[in-house]
């Protein structure tokens, strides 16, 4: 990061921002007479170059902090969302820096990854104090975040090798996710009509579309297509550190449109036509003046998506509601997924409605459920060889 101030007639100071070492901010500057401001960004462009240039050549010295936050700043905010940006720094700062942080970049060898890999499947590993093992997604995210920044490294030539390069980490199982059967989801439509209409809609949303919290918090007016029953899942809200709310685009970066009943399409425009009387009365009060979201309080402010879960975990603590089976609100994806599997929709709709990128993901993810249902499929036949 580089920046300039004018101290006075005629003068200006260059500043250029290398980053931590320790806790100790790192940056270089220089005082150079400038006619304007337009010569003095040329100087500050030159200066920075000439700055960045001496500390990235010089590997030698380079220790994997300081390399992590020309990393960062120079790569990894150009190339990551919001999610997952804010996933990437904790990582580094929770386990990567921590481990590796003082040594030279040049230093870290393939054997050191290896060794760190095997000491995460050991128990004891989790950062949440639960007991038990790390979880193979999480060490996969882990290597990902790591395999990142060396292979940025290698590309700017200031290791000859990435050294995570063919690295064996755990191969990653999909558990089995606790859902709703078709009876207990009726159960559930029942419960939600003893809450608020807001809540309601929620939670039938998110069971039909199979949408993800930040996906149903970021759904706008706009996004209604009532001549076919559709609803456009296009975008998501998530929260950015220091930054608050932040409209993205989806996890996958995939547009999709999603059929849904018509009973729920109706109480969605009911919903709708009265955000726009709500814009209206607030007028400047307004707080997205450029969205409508469908749910907001009464100025427009969209919920967080992790009100949503929480709410959805006060809602199950209800006692009225103690027969239903406890699952978390983003297992409602899994329930939609899984309902439509045992109804015998194809696949490849499933992974159209879910937004997942490739059609291995939701085999993987399903794939259990498929199974149970191609064998239940077997038994329609046992009729016909019974006759026989």
């Amino acid at each position: 990061m580089a920046s300039y101030r004018e101290v006075s007639k005629g003068k200006y100071k260059l500043t250029v921002e290398l980053g931590y070492v320790g806790k100790k901010r790192k940056k270089k500057n220089r005082t150079v007479s400038a006619k304007n401001k337009t010569e003095a960004k040329k100087k500050l462009a030159l200066f920075e170059a000439e700055v960045l240039s001496k500390q990235l050549t010089d590997a030698t010295k380079l220790s994997f902090e300081h390399f992590y936050e020309e990393w960062l700043n120079k790569f990894a905010k150009d190339h990551y969302g919001i999610r997952m940006l804010n996933e990437t720094k904790r990582i580094f700062e929770k386990r990567l820096l921590p481990e590796f942080g003082p040594m030279k970049i040049k230093d870290v060898k393939k054997i050191h990854i290896v060794n760190y890999f095997d000491e995460l499947k050991q128990p004891g590993k989790r950062l949440d104090g639960k007991e038990g093992y790390l979880s193979s997604s999480s060490i996969k995210n882990i290597y990902k975040a790591l395999n990142a920044l060396f292979k940025v490294a290698e590309e700017w030539e200031l290791i000859d090798r990435n050294p995570c390069e063919n690295v064996k980490i755990p191969k990653v199982t999909h558990k089995k996710s606790e859902v709703y059967s078709l009876e207990e989801s009726r159960v559930l439509f029942n419960k939600l009509e003893n809450e608020e209409t807001i809540w309601q809609l929620i939670v039938q949303t998110a069971a039909v579309l199979g949408a993800r919290e930040g996906e149903i918090a970021a759904l706008e007016g706009k996004h209604l297509d009532f001549d076919n029953n559709a609803i456009l899942v296009e975008q998501a809200l998530v929260v950015a550190i220091g930054e608050g709310l932040q409209l993205k685009s989806t996890k996958t970066g995939r547009t999709r449109k999603v059929s849904v009943p018509e009973d729920l399409m109706k109480a969605l425009k009911k919903l709708r036509a009265l955000k726009y009387e709500q814009k209206i009365e607030t007028h400047n009060l307004w707080k997205w003046p450029n969205n409508l979201f469908l749910f907001s309080d009464e100025y427009g402010q969209p919920l967080r998506p992790d009100s949503i879960s929480q709410r959805w975990i006060r809602f199950l603590n209800k006692k009225q509601n103690s027969e239903l089976k406890r699952i978390r609100f983003h297992d409602l994806r899994h329930t939609s997924a899984t309902l439509l599997i045992n109804q015998g929709v194809h696949a490849k709709i499933i992974q159209e409605r879910l937004g997942h990128s490739k059609i291995s993901t939701t085999m993987d993810t399903y794939g259990h459920v498929l199974q149970e249902a191609e064998q239940s499929s077997a038994k329609h036949f046992n009729d016909l060889f019974k006759k026989a």
